[in-house]
């Protein structure tokens, strides 16, 4: 007896010893982590973005949408209501999800009205909401509403308790407010509205996570908070077109796929950025900055050069072009300045020449002795002779202050008289004398002598 007692002992113990490892395998497996899907909450078609942005959330054995949906609407703080069905789990309402700040889409409101011959009710329909603010819920705005979720761009036709993601899936849920996710890009059988023509969002929502999960290390890239919220604006607009979803998603491309970068190589990218961004309006006293930020970018790897636009870049080939400009000018301005300058000097100097020649060689000034009258209406002038003199001007006038021509050149320096003639009667006449002297080529004259003056009887 007590023989059968020890066998039936170590049966037991070999069945919990089982029991323990089957648990503890169960256990292990449905915490063993298999992957990473991206989930977002979105309100799109009422205009009120998302409740929850894209996020990257860490997929276990035995996961499905709907724990992964529950989790993270609790980790948010957000109650839900989800009873379940003959088609299992389904999200019937999301409480305070509203944030009371409606506009639904024109391209919702411009869709079908008429089914079949049929009127139905125009979105949104507010006699159909039977859920009371802040709550948004099935039958919220419209008879048609209600949550719906997709896996990679598809809607599957299992309830999120049913479908178990794979690494890499985007599961997005989605508030529909109009032709049972017709207003989604969803054409259901009975759904009765023809589907809109909605643009693939599932890679960029995947990157928007992928951004989010490191979005203190991103944001510090210079430029990528404003691609960042483009990319958001696109998302977050029921109707965007297929081509700003994929330019949206190629500029977090740009910056995304240099994640190798560590964040103080990343700063060194924005001190480069603003360092270019400051040089402002380029002037000469720019020169040294200019340099010390092509310095600075020269040092940056390859791979941090490339998150450096093209726009930056410009801005400072530009000023570096500006400068050689600058300079050139410059130096051109300078040569200009110096040849007037010396040109300057020179004429100076000419001057000062001239005027030490003109010094030197211009003849002292004469004076007039007499006037004498001749026959046949001439007259006789004698002037004083002047040593240093070449020769001497004649001049005459029949006034006393202007109008005097020369009348005779005197080339002898000996010669100090000069007869003129064919005076008028009963006129009055006025002579002057100037001395020249010839000198290396140049004439210097003399000042003029005193004015005589004779009257002809």
């Amino acid at each position: 007896m007590k023989k059968k007692n020890t066998v039936f002992f170590k049966m037991i113990l070999l069945m919990m010893i089982t029991i323990c490892w089957w648990k503890s395998v169960v256990i292990s497996n449905a915490s063993e982590k298999i992957g990473t899907v991206t989930l977002s909450i979105e309100k799109f078609t009422i205009g009120q973005g998302y409740l929850i942005e894209p996020t990257q959330v860490v997929l276990h054995e035995g996961d499905t949408c709907a724990n992964l949906v529950k989790d993270i609407l609790k980790n948010n703080n957000y109650e839900i209501e989800a009873p379940t069905t003959s088609n299992g789990w389904y999200l019937s309402g999301i409480k305070n999800a509203d944030n009371g700040k409606t506009k639904i889409p024109d391209v919702i409101k411009n869709m079908d009205t008429q089914v079949n011959g049929e009127d139905i009710i125009y979105p949104p329909d507010d006699t159909a909401k039977n859920v009371a603010y802040p709550d948004l819920s099935e039958f919220s705005y419209h008879r048609n509403a209600g949550w719906m979720y997709s896996v990679n761009g598809e809607f599957p036709n299992v309830g999120m308790a049913a479908w178990i993601p794979k690494d890499g899936d985007v599961i997005r849920v989605q508030f529909t407010v109009y032709g049972l996710g017709a207003d989604l890009g969803s054409q259901y059988k009975d759904g009765g509205v023809r589907a809109l023509n909605i643009a693939n969002k599932e890679k960029l929502t995947k990157k928007v996570a992928q951004f989010n999960e490191q979005k203190g290390k991103w944001l510090n890239i210079y430029s990528a908070s404003d691609r960042y919220n483009y990319a958001m604006e696109v998302l977050e607009k029921l109707d965007s077109k297929q081509w700003k979803v994929d330019d949206a998603l190629e500029q977090l491309e740009q910056i995304m796929n240099k994640n190798n970068l560590t964040i103080a190589q990343i700063e060194e990218i924005n001190k480069v950025k603003q360092k270019i961004n400051a040089i402002g309006i380029v002037d000469l006293s720019k020169e040294s900055q200019i340099a010390e930020a092509r310095k600075s970018y020269n040092a940056l790897t390859s791979e941090q050069k490339e998150l450096i636009s093209a726009d930056t870049l410009k801005v400072l080939t530009d000023a570096e072009k500006k400068i050689v400009s600058l300079k050139a000018e410059k130096k051109t301005q300078d040569e200009a300045k110096k040849k007037a300058e010396e040109a300057k000097k020179k004429a100076a100097k000419k001057k000062a020449q001239q005027e030490a020649l003109k010094k030197k060689y211009t003849p002292s000034k004469t004076s007039i002795k007499s006037i004498k009258k001749l026959k046949k209406n001439q007259a006789k002038i004698t002037w004083k002779k002047v040593k240093n003199a070449t020769g001497y001007e004649v001049y005459q006038s029949m006034k006393k202050n202007s109008g005097y021509k020369k009348v005779k050149t005197i080339t002898k320096n000996k010669t100090v008289t000069y007869k003129a003639g064919k005076l008028k009667k009963k006129k009055t006449y006025y002579f002057k004398i100037r001395t020249y002297r010839k000198a290396g080529g140049t004439t210097y004259y003399g000042n003029y002598s005193n004015v005589k003056k004779m009257k002809v009887k």
